[in-house]
């Protein structure tokens, strides 16, 4: 560090810069600042006034020396850059950080009033100051990027993406509101609040999965190469900015400002990022372009994983409808056995009824039998339409209502492996926030993959659940077969990786996939000689849901 007071006047400046540069937090920064200030005009007090962006009403004092004439009227005046009265025993210096008036410099004599170009010397030193904290906002701005830009390529599941991108933007802009991530499906034509995030009480959002039909002046403000903008510019942008305010109505008060950014990818609209704020001042052309250099990333990661996510669930299909191929295999057994039964007891109903011989408990206990075999042709060959059925939704499940739905079609398919099934319900096993459909695709894959296992052995495969408290519902597909080793156990997640002979190696790592889409979890546990468990966890549902 140089000694300042030992530098000639000339000098003085660099110096100054030269040791600002060198200092890390920026409390030492503003205390270095304020004693050159006093140091260099020889003056009784020096102090810096910050006002804090985020909040209207609030400031940050940092002071040398006793102050005499600091008026918190004459600075707020000054801060709206209007033209207060002050005495000449007083300096004041605006602090501009990247053309944004962020503070005041004030220097005070107590004796003699200051000669004039004091002043200007005052300018000089602040912007000295205003150019390092710019240069400290710029390389903030830079490490929160680079950190943000590693989360949101990273392989993440859809809603952890959108949660990450809102994150990232609150780093960068400090939104007082609210913000959101709006999903575009052109088919629909609408806009789908994916993720939001309430800032101003750090709530949870009530809006997710709130849909907004756009109208053609809306589609025509979002068409490409739409800019981000921070107020109506058109009757079709104004149209726009009315519907992002969807909280209208509600408790939530109204946003003082919002910036709206269109996410493209190679001219396809994606979606829609939109910040709010409350108490801090407007957003401006800064704002715009901090955030700007944030999209490129965002549009990418949105991009890829709508595309992972539709592979996903082409494969899916796929696995599902070839899986199915396999279990018509399996209970065709079953269904010919049921068939074999049903038919010789229905033909000798119909013969004892020609000839007048029927016997009226015996036909109700032949008519018993028929019904029976027909009913469980029927559940069965339901259970297989409804597993390969694609259908969409998330909402409240009953976890055991699932399962035993799911038994006919699995117990079918266990059976013709020679393979028991095992129930093990436990109590008072809450609902749960998933799709009832994946719920069936991954425990027929789980049964499917225990009873495979277990091969021609005979063996048993126990389906339980539990209760985990506030962790969720856990549900657990256990088999007593061979084993895992523990080299194939830290693969078998990977996508393609199988030991099967026809596997393609995507049921597991597509399961997992699907747990964690709803902010689940699937792991497997395994040890040679010791069976396998397979251990699904599942979210509960909020109590606002």
């Amino acid at each position: 560090m140089l000694d300042l007071a030992s530098l000639p006047r000339s000098a003085f400046t660099g110096g100054l810069e030269y040791n600002l540069e060198r200092l890390g937090s920026v409390l030492k920064v503003y205390d270095h600042f304020l004693r050159a200030v006093r140091v260099h005009l020889d003056v009784d007090a020096v102090w810096l006034r910050r006002a804090v962006r985020e909040r209207r009403l609030v400031s940050e004092d940092y002071e040398q020396g006793l102050s005499k004439y600091r008026n918190s009227d004459v600075i707020d005046a000054f801060l709206r850059q209007e033209r207060p009265e002050f005495p000449r025993n007083l300096l004041l210096s605006p602090l501009k950080v990247n053309d944004r008036l962020v503070g005041v410099v004030g220097a005070e004599c107590h004796g003699e009033p200051f000669a004039r170009g004091r002043g200007r010397t005052l300018n000089r030193l602040a912007y000295v100051l205003a150019r390092d904290l710019a240069r400290r906002e710029d390389e903030r701005h830079a490490r929160v990027l680079d950190n943000i830009k590693e989360k949101v390529v990273a392989e993440l599941r859809p809603r952890d993406l959108a949660y990450q991108i809102l994150d990232g933007l609150y780093q960068l802009v400090h939104f007082d509101h609210s913000a959101a991530l709006l999903i575009y499906e052109r088919e629909r034509r609408v806009l789908r609040v994916d993720a939001e995030k309430i800032a101003w009480t750090k709530s949870k959002s009530a809006f997710i999965g709130h849909e907004i039909s756009l109208p053609p002046e809306v589609e025509r403000a979002l068409a490409f190469p739409a800019g981000i903008s921070t107020s109506p510019s058109s009757a079709d942008s104004e149209a726009l900015f009315n519907l992002l305010y969807f909280h209208r109505g509600d408790t939530i008060p109204e946003p003082t400002s919002i910036l709206c950014a269109p996410l493209y990818f190679d001219s396809e609209l994606l979606g829609v990022l939109k910040l709010a704020a409350l108490n801090r001042l407007p957003f401006d052309g800064r704002d715009q372009e901090v955030t700007e250099r944030f999209l490129p990333a965002a549009s990418v990661a949105l991009r890829n994983v709508r595309e992972r996510v539709s592979l996903e669930n082409q494969a899916l299909q796929a696995e599902i409808r070839a899986g199915l191929v396999t279990l018509a295999r399996a209970i065709s057994h079953d269904v010919n056995n049921a068939m074999g039964s049903l038919l010789p007891l229905a033909e000798q109903v119909r013969d004892d009824l020609r000839e007048g011989a029927a016997d009226a408990p015996t036909l109700v206990q032949d008519m018993d039998v028929v019904i029976e075999k027909a009913a469980l042709c029927k559940q069965i060959f339901g259970n297989m339409l409804k597993l390969g059925t694609d259908r969409h939704g998330q909402g409240p499940v009953d976890v055991h209502t699932t399962v035993q739905e799911m038994m006919p079609v699995l117990e079918s398919q266990a059976q013709a492996l020679g393979v028991e099934l095992v129930l093990d319900l436990g109590d008072d096993v809450p609902v749960i926030d998933f799709s009832k459909e994946h719920l069936e695709r991954i425990l027929w894959n789980l049964v499917t993959n225990a009873s495979e296992a277990i091969g021609d052995a005979n063996g048993t495969i126990s389906i339980r659940t539990r209760s985990d408290g506030d962790d969720g519902v856990s549900l657990t597909v256990a088999d007593d077969g061979p084993g895992i080793s523990s080299e194939e156990l830290s693969k078998i997640m990977q996508p393609f990786y199988t030991t099967k002979n026809d596997g393609n190696g995507l049921g597991l790592s597509i399961c997992r996939a699907l747990a964690w889409q709803y902010g689940g979890n699937l792991r497997v546990e395994s040890k040679l000689g010791a069976g396998t468990r397979a251990i699904l966890t599942l979210p509960l549902l909020s109590a606002d849901e």
